[in-house]
């Protein structure tokens, strides 16, 4: 490989990754290839796999943040980079970029695994710990990301960068018992292994020689700095890891090193020259030093200490061969795009050459085999082409026409301008939302027998020698109660509202609580009545029953490109049965942007026009409606379905046609603004109605959606139900869908409230745009848009700005929305318009301006613009001061809180908390919500409706069991009193022996063999399943005698049983007075007397 000037690498095609391909694969060459961008480098990791086993290929990410950045790199990055640096092979191929070249790294030492373990070696739980801190772990109560470790009893988790899931091994005697992986969200166990390594845990060592280490360097570097002023130094000498904390990164390493050396036993090789860019970078590495070099609690590294030398880089570079051999052998692809190409002369003679057609979309896969069939071969990889036309997915690759070999390659997907992803790149597990259901130290509950306190944690009492846990709740006066946690579920927790200033604890020697709850329970009782009012009259009305037959439907569901999430599955296994009822359905899917709610909608509307009834799609904007009339157009476009759009840009002339031919039944799917109900629609032969993000209609809107929607099967789509509709979903009302599991490869949204500065919003900007990326601006001010765009102009003049609001006029948005759409437009500076159905994977920054002006609602869907591809998205919220109101600081709190993936319904539920409980069921009922808290509320609102469906009948009687020994959750078997807490809900509200078991087995997988103690919690529990709904409420044992408390209501067959016990055995079984059963019976071991307790009840019940 040599270097010449008359040689140009074309970067058009793929031919660089060919002539790799052709020059190695019979070498055992350790190559490493530098190239000029991120995208760049895996469009080429793609193309070499194509050639190449995915193995012995590896692109070296970037760390996608900016030079002296205030984020951190993403987990993802840093696991993958650990990964590669721990398997160094010979025969592979690396690939990297020049931003690589410019970082300082530790030692290639650092990064390799440190100790290796087996099933069956000896460690101990002390020695093994020790390991861990050495190697810079961190001890967590429960582990949730890299550089962390856990303890519980006598197993240990660890999150080594080096795995794509964390460790769970089981130590037991001084040896390791059991290794596996688990899943860092559900906590549980997914695959054992019989070996594991560990390496260092974070490029920050945090334990003592380490810490040492940084504060002498930092303290030597920054002599003229307070450390104490250094936000970021007193987090890390509290050993706390903290973004940004990258800046310091240098001071961490006592003996650096640079890319080169990293990869030295590798052949470095580049396809083009590279010496501009690494000017450019150089000079951008000083400009934001530049930038951010203006606080002095924020001191910063020198450029050329903090990053090695460009003329280092340069020197090294330029001694690298330029790879350039044989391009004789190719023609240039001059195709403007796909079709193009399968028209062209190419496609003669197609015995002479062995043509691949590709794609990465399967529902395109289909189309293009259906073109061309039967004169087409399915492949699976490159090497089974055969001569003619061949077709395979594969991600996305440049084309190649080689004319020495006669081999014709293009892939769809590249005239498109699709995101470009490598096709194996490791992204790790979403974390989607947990629902915040218990309660932290210091929050306000409601305990339903003795009303609001503050939870004061868990605590150990002993009685009677017997130690248990429960729960503390501090009232009036300093009143404390103490709960045990088999009352868990009578415990609530209070959120204040917005109107409530000033919170009073009840008194335990009071009766205010109960008679508020008495009012509260009696309002519920009327809502209820009034609930099951509407219910009924719903009842009475008759829709049309619309059905598919299972074929058709699977044809349909064939041409979706993705794998559907088990939510989606479900939620379309419940509106076909709904729909098939002659019952009007009246169902709310609810789910996060992105998550899938259209593709259940457009699978809805195709049962019902295979039903030959007609669909009518409502959107409360003019961009949504023609945003879905695309989407609809293009998932229906293999079916013979009429798709129509009315909105106002259609014109009054068309508007008059698409009405007339819609009541004449010539279009299937009309789809439009709520225009559609003041035209003279005929709804007559409408099955059914799809109203999207139906929180955007005003009163009068819905007035007309209710006059028009008697008899029609309706689906509201929402990513955050308005306080109304999550009225009606507590109360039965309407039915519910849930669309929580993210899409795969889908990462949560970084979020950020910032103080506004055209300094940030460059630095968001840069950030974006150097990875390849797009922005969204949104000021909502129309008047303020146009000195925005000047003002980022004169930061960023090399950038393409454009400009969307509703006062443009339809062809002016439509040039912009397309231009931003392909990626000619870099930043979109817009007001909400852009709020919903936009969708634009390659945008993954997004910043409000004046965030304190919107909605809790508006602010989440805006969020959603951004991180809708395996890309990390980042969302800043700006505010011109931190002196907010109270329901603004709230609602931006709650919207930096709730940033998991699938928050929707619980911001909905945080929003309807702050605004208070009028605005969900009206001002009757809000003063007793404010006063009893809403989850109890609720509770009432359910119980009340349970009792009134099952005429009058009393609601099921809580269970108590008490064998008055311990049973509760040790904090050395679960540390964190949080976990323990949700471990004893789980018991508690466990409905059957399955969920029992389940939590059971969860348990031990977390933490290990059950102590005891925690044993009889369980059977405590198994015994009140048994009990429950059989008119037993109470089981008390002593060692002298056990005791059953009778309701009146108990079981006919029961009592039969019980009193057959007394006939036969009267010296030992008996009914008191209070309606007690009376076990006599000597047995001082409380577990002996539950498994006599436990086989006694199985007999009887």
């Amino acid at each position: 490989m040599t270097k010449t000037n008359d040689q140009i690498c074309a970067t058009i095609d793929h031919r660089f990754a060919h002539q790799l391909f052709v020059a190695n694969k019979d070498k055992d060459n350790a190559l490493c290839v530098i190239v000029e961008n991120a995208k760049e480098a895996k469009l080429l990791k793609n193309e070499l796999n194509l050639y190449l086993d995915a193995t012995k290929v590896d692109y070296f990410p970037e760390n996608e943040i900016l030079p002296y950045d205030h984020f951190s790199v993403p987990e993802s990055i840093v696991k993958e980079r650990f990964k590669i640096l721990n398997s160094i092979d010979n025969n592979k191929i690396i690939i990297s970029t020049v931003k690589n070249l410019f970082e300082v790294y530790p030692k290639i030492d650092f990064f390799k695994s440190r100790k290796n373990f087996n099933l069956g070696n000896k460690l101990s739980i002390e020695s093994f710990e020790a390991i861990l801190k050495s190697l810079n772990y961190l001890k967590v109560n429960k582990i949730d990301s890299l550089n962390q470790y856990s303890l519980r009893g006598g197993i240990v988790d660890v999150y080594s960068p080096i795995y794509s899931n964390p460790l769970r091994i089981e130590i037991f005697d001084d040896a390791i018992e059991s290794i596996r992986l688990f899943d860092v969200d559900t906590q549980l166990s997914i695959q054992k292994i019989t070996e594991f390594n560990i390496s260092k845990g974070s490029i920050s060592s945090l334990d003592e020689s380490g810490l040492k280490v940084f504060k002498d360097a930092w303290r030597e570097y920054f002599q003229d700095y307070d450390e104490r002023d250094c936000e970021i130094f007193q987090k890390l000498n509290n050993k706390e890891i903290t973004e940004g904390s990258e800046i310091y990164h240098p001071l961490f390493f006592q003996s650096k090193s640079n890319f080169f050396e990293l990869f030295s036993d590798y052949k470095f090789i580049i396809n083009k020259e590279l010496s501009s860019s690494i000017k450019s970078y150089s000079r951008f590495i000083q400009q934001r030093f530049n930038d951010e070099n203006i606080d002095i609690k924020r001191p910063l590294i020198k450029p050329d200490e903090m990053f090695i030398k460009s003329s280092f880089i340069e020197n090294k570079v330029n001694e690298m061969p330029l790879f350039c051999d044989s391009l004789s052998e190719y023609s240039d692809f001059k195709y403007k795009d796909f079709d193009d190409f399968s028209r062209a002369e190419v496609f003669n003679n197609l015995k002479e050459k062995r043509i691949i057609l590709m794609t990465s979309i399967t529902s395109e896969y289909e189309i293009i085999l259906k073109k061309y069939l039967p004169d087409i071969n399915e492949i699976n990889f490159r090497h089974e082409a055969k001569l003619g036309l061949n077709i395979m997915l594969n991600p996305i690759i440049r084309p190649l026409i080689n004319v020495k070999n006669a081999e014709y390659i293009a892939h769809r997907e590249y005239f498109l301008n699709i995101n470009i992803e490598a096709s194996d790149e490791h992204i790790e597990t979403n974390k989607y939302i947990e629902k915040d259901i218990m309660f932290k130290t210091g929050d306000l509950v409601v305990h339903e027998e003795y009303g609001l306190g503050r939870y004061d944690g868990l605590e150990i009492v002993t009685t009677n020698e017997i130690p248990n846990e429960y729960i503390k709740i501090i009232y009036s006066g300093n009143e404390s109660l103490y709960v045990p946690l088999r009352s868990v579920e009578l415990i609530t927790k209070f959120h204040k509202t917005d109107i409530q200033t000033n919170i009073n604890y009840d008194s335990l020697s009071s009766n205010k609580w109960l008679n508020n709850k008495n009012k509260a329970a009696k309002r519920a009782y009327d809502h209820a009545a009034e609930i099951l009012d509407i219910e009924s009259r719903r009842q009475a009305s008759t829709s049309s029953v619309l059905k598919i037959d299972d074929e058709s439907f699977e044809e349909f569901n064939k041409d979706f490109p993705y794998i559907e999430t088990p939510d989606q599955v479900e939620a379309i296994s419940s509106i076909k049965k709904d729909i098939s009822l002659i019952k009007p359905m009246n169902r709310v899917l609810c789910g996060d942007v992105g998550f899938g709610k259209t593709e259940v909608a457009m699978r809805s509307a195709y049962i019902s026009i295979h039903s030959n009834k007609q669909v009518i799609i409502l959107c409360p904007s003019t961009v949504l409606s023609d945003q879905h009339y695309e989407s609809f157009l293009k998932r229906y476009k293999n079916f013979p379905v009429n798709i129509k759009l009315l909105n106002r840009h259609s014109g009054s002339k068309n508007k008059t046609s698409i009405v007339s031919s819609f009541n004449n039944n010539e279009i299937d799917i009309l789809i439009g603004t709520h225009a559609l109900f003041t035209s003279r629609i005929d709804f007559s032969n409408v099955g059914l109605l799809i109203v999207d993000e139906e929180h955007k209609f005003g009163i009068k809107q819905k007035d007309l959606i209710k006059s028009r929607q008697e008899n029609i099967h309706i689906l509201y789509l929402s990513a955050t139900p308005i306080p109304r509709t999550m009225n009606f979903i507590f109360s039965g009302l309407k039915e519910f869908s849930f669309l929580h599991s993210p899409p795969v490869n889908r990462i949560s949204i970084k979020s950020f409230l910032k103080i506004h500065t055209n300094q940030l919003i460059k630095e968001a900007i840069t950030r974006e745009i150097s990875r390849g990326g797009q922005c969204f601006i949104v000021q909502n001010d129309i008047s303020k848009i146009e000195n925005l765009k000047n003002e980022i102009n004169k930061l960023l003049p090399e950038i393409t700005i454009g400009i969307a609001h509703g006062q443009l006029n339809k062809t002016d948005i439509s040039k912009v929305m397309t231009g931003f759409d392909i990626g000619e437009v870099d930043v979109l500076i817009c007001t909400t318009i852009v709020e919903m159905g936009l969708d634009i994977p390659n945008a993954n920054t997004i910043v409000i301006i004046d965030a304190q002006n919107f909605g809790l609602s508006q602010l989440h869907q805006l969020r959603g613009r951004v991180g809708r591809s395996s890309s990390q998205g980042y969302c800043y919220f700006l505010i011109p001061t931190p002196d907010l109101s109270k329901i603004a600081k709230e609602r931006l709190d709650s919207i930096i809180r709730l940033s998991a993936l699938g928050s929707g319904f619980f911001i909905a539920q945080e929003d309807l908390e702050i605004r208070g409980g009028g605005e969900m069921l009206g001002d009757k009922q809000s003063g007793h919500i404010n006063t009893v808290g809403i989850n109890l509320y609720l509770s009432m609102l359910k119980s009340a409706l349970n009792k009134f469906k099952s005429n009058n009948e009393k609601e099921l009687i809580r269970t108590e069991v008490n064998f008055y020994d311990s049973s509760y959750i040790s904090d050395t078997y679960l540390p964190s009193a949080l976990e323990r807490l949700k471990i004893y809900k789980s018991i508690n509200s466990a409905e059957n022996l399955e969920e029992l078991n389940k939590v059971k087995a969860n348990l031990e997988d977390r933490c290990g063999s059950i102590p005891e103690e925690t044993l009889n919690l369980i059977n405590n529990a198994e015994i009140g399943l048994l009990i429950n709904s059989r008119g037993i409420k109470k089981v008390s044992s002593n060692e002298n005698k056990t005791s059953l408390l009778m309701s009146p209501n108990i079981k006919k067959y029961v009592f039969d049983n019980i009193l057959t016990l007394i006939t036969n055995e009267p010296n030992i079984y008996s009914i008191n007075k209070d309606n007690r059963f009376i076990i006599d019976m000597i047995e001082p071991v409380p577990a002996n007397r539950r498994r006599i307790i436990s086989k006694l009840l199985n007999d009887i019940i």
